[in-house]
């Protein structure tokens, strides 16, 4: 009977688990299907980086700007994205489809540990929080640096748990191989990370265990490795970002200093957005009771777990509220993205909060996870159903940009050579110069220039919400004497124009 049990709740928790990777796929794919993912200034930059480092074999040692001036992004997230880029040829929708593989893999294994170590019914309650996600549906196809986070953070919190239940001094090594992994990605989610978990081991008393002369030169061998292409970028150049941060603790400026009552709603505001996110469902009130009972829950499993497991329970918790009040201490310009990836700390904190209750002998409470659980698998549904029934197609993001491309060659597809000149609201065309580059160097098509050819120029104009930026913009680039010949409309947001640089007789 034992064995026809383990074999039946197997049977269905693949089962079920098969349905989610369904529901996974289908409410990431769709956009990538259709190719109106962000394609931005950011990425259009980024495809160009790894085009340089592959094709033209030049490679980096840093990223791009972190937000933070002064500040920059490490450099692995380019040779990461090398990998569809040789992968896919080029393909700009490659970028996305890989970012989407690499997300699918994640929610996988990180779900087989839960499946593990906490049973089925956490590895799919945690599964289900992750596929209806509005956050992670969106990071799941997003070409970011801040996406290459992700991976490093489960990887920490796995190394975190094999951590608080061993206390073995060789996972020291990994955790700040992680941690300086998703510094390199995302710079100061890697800082609060770091002073976070540190802090976190001061907290439950292990952190004689770090500065121990083993556990620390565990935990800086793993933290040198990520950032040496940072270091040698340093050394070369003069030490610029050492000096931005030893004159920001000396001669702190801020662009944006703020009341600390200000930070904090503003912080306040931001975790509720990513608390908000982490469903499939948007009641506030409603998502708001689900958090307080895990974290009743895990209350409840700290004081009744055995002394290896408990610390586990209140690891995501507290990194969530030392999150909080690091950053508060900031008083500058607070982005959302640097706290990148924290949402897998609230979805830790509720899967863990419900599996608690599992183990109480209460036949009411015993059976709230498996009320949450269909809960989450109902909204799911309702979720797909209504994606279903939605047939219309945004025709934005990458897909409008391709839209104008593929025009310009069409209008001009007899043509040896010709001008075009753009305009975006970044100013510096990234996202069209790669485009440019694509179909010339995998499609063999004409490389357009910047100067006029035959006395035209087309013209690529996206909208602004900055009117007088486009209005400077023509007045530099289009000719005094010039005149319209062509105007056609790609998009609501894109216009193609033709220009002579002379009037016509």
């Amino acid at each position: 009977m034992r064995k026809f049990a383990f074999f039946h709740n197997k049977f269905w928790g693949l089962l079920v688990f098969s349905l989610i990777i369904f529901l996974f796929c289908y409410f990431r794919l769709k956009p990538i299907f259709f190719q109106t993912v962000p394609y931005t200034y950011d990425q259009g930059r980024d495809f160009l980086k790894v085009q340089e480092i592959v094709r033209d074999l030049n490679p980096t040692l840093i990223g791009p700007t972190s937000g933070i001036q002064g500040l920059f992004h490490g450099a692995w997230w380019y040779y990461f994205l090398a990998i569809p880029y040789i992968l896919f040829s080029g393909v700009p929708i490659g970028f996305s489809i890989f970012i989407f593989i690499s997300s699918f893999f994640q929610l996988i294994f990180f779900s087989y540990f839960l499946k593990k170590e906490f049973g089925w019914l956490t590895s799919l309650l945690f599964a289900l929080l992750i596929t209806g996600s509005s956050y992670f549906i969106s990071m799941s196809f997003f070409v970011i640096s801040s996406v290459f986070t992700f991976p490093f953070i489960l990887l920490f919190i796995y190394s975190a748990y094999l951590f608080l239940k061993t206390e073995d001094k060789k996972y020291f090594f990994w955790l700040f191989l992680w941690i300086s992994f998703i510094l390199e990605a995302e710079l100061p989610t890697g800082l609060f990370t770091g002073i976070a978990f540190v802090l976190t081991l001061l907290f439950l008393g292990k952190i004689k265990l770090l500065l121990s002369k083993d556990g620390f030169k565990k935990a800086c061998l793993g933290f040198i490795i990520p950032i040496t292409p940072r270091f040698l970028f340093e050394v070369t150049k003069g030490f610029p970002q050492s000096k931005t941060i030893l004159k920001f603790f000396l001669n702190p400026e801020f662009h944006n200093p703020k009341l600390f009552i200000e930070i904090f709603r503003d912080r306040l505001s931001l975790f509720n957005n990513y608390l908000i996110s982490s469903f499939p469902f948007d009641n506030s009130f409603f998502i708001y009771g689900i958090f307080l009972l895990s974290i009743v829950g895990i209350s409840i499993a700290f004081v009744k777990s055995s002394k290896r497991n408990k610390n586990f329970y209140i690891f995501a918790p507290l990194m969530i509220v030392l999150f909080f009040l690091l950053s508060c201490l900031y008083k500058d310009n607070f982005w959302s993205n640097y706290y990148e990836g924290i949402v897998y700390y609230f979805i830790l904190t509720i899967v863990l909060g419900f599996y608690s209750f599992s183990k109480l002998k209460n036949k009411l409470i015993k059976n709230l996870p498996w009320l949450l659980f269909a809960v989450l698998l109902l909204f799911n549904l309702s979720k797909f159903t209504k994606e279903i029934k939605n047939n219309i197609i945004v025709n934005d993001g990458l897909k409008k940009q391709l839209a104008t491309v593929n025009r310009i060659y069409e209008l001009n597809k007899e043509k040896k050579d010709f001008c075009v000149r753009i305009y975006t609201p970044p100013v510096i065309p990234h996202t069209y110069n790669y485009l440019f580059d694509y179909y010339h160097n995998f499609k063999n098509k004409v490389k357009p220039t910047a100067n006029y050819f035959d006395n035209q120029c087309w013209y690529i104009i996206e909208d602004d919400s900055f009117k007088f930026r486009i209005y400077k913009f023509r007045q530099e680039h289009i000719p005094p004497a010039g005149k319209l010949i062509m105007k056609e409309s790609i998009h609501k947001d894109v216009s193609l124009e033709l220009w002579q640089d002379y009037p016509q007789k």
